[in-house]
This record gives C-alpha cells, structure tokens and sequence, in this order.
C-alpha cells in the first residue's frame, strides 16, 4: 500500500510540473508575440547621416520628408559645432544651434517642419549645409 501511494504521489508530481512548464512556455511565447507585435506598431524616423569631416559636411545638402531624422557626425579630430545659419548670430534656425560636438560623437534632429534649414560650423563658418524638408 505504501508503495503503490509513493507511485501515485509521483505521477501527481509530475503531473503538476508538466502543467506548470506549459503553462510558463505558452506565457513567454504569447509575451514575445506581443512584443514583435508592439516593435512593429513603432515608427522609427527615417534617418540621414551627414558627416563632419575636415573639409566640411557631407553631403552639403540634404532633401528629408517631415518627421525624418539628421544624424551629423563629427569624423574631425577637433570639436566641431552645427549652428543654424546666418553667420554669426545663428538665429535663422535656432533649434539646430546644438553647440559644440566631440570627435566621434553625433547629433541628431527630428524635422517636423516643411523649410530649407541652412548651417554652418561655426569654428569654420565656410563648411554649409542644407536640409530640405518636403512634405
């Protein structure tokens, strides 16, 4: 009797691990699925890297839709900057007056508005750029 009781606690145990173990594999599935799904529902701007090299950014002009993204990325050994044109008071465009950007870091900017934003470096106001924004 007291055998046959020990063989039927095992099967019970069994049992109830079984269920637990599906019950966790349906869980994290179903929970990886609703993650695919949220990552799909996400609409990540466009995006356009323009460098910043010692002769200036490149490409000098840039033609983006509305809700699209610049990366500048400073390839110079030196701080650099992008400042909204006119020189050199930077107040065309004051939202792209970002200041001073180390060697090998970047800036981005997410453009909500249709315009042609001019920039410079402001060490070197001779390197330009343009962004053009379409709708």
């Amino acid at each position: 009797m007291n055998r046959k009781y020990s063989i039927f606690l095992v099967i019970i145990v069994l049992v109830l691990i079984g269920i637990f173990l599906w019950k966790t594999t349906n869980k994290t599935n179903q929970s990886s699925q609703a993650n695919k799904t949220n990552q799909k529902q996400v609409a990540l701007p466009k995006e356009v890297v323009v460098q910043l090299d010692k002769n200036g950014f490149s490409p000098k002009e840039v033609t983006i839709k509305v809700g699209s993204a610049v990366r500048w990325k400073n390839i110079t050994e030196n701080p650099q900057t992008v400042n909204s044109d006119d020189y050199p008071t930077n107040q065309l465009h004051k939202e792209l007056n970002f200041g001073v950007f180390a060697p090998g870091s970047t800036l981005v900017y997410i453009f909500m508005q249709p315009g042609i934003y001019g920039y410079h470096n402001q060490f070197n106001h001779e390197q330009k750029g343009k962004i053009i924004v379409t709708q």
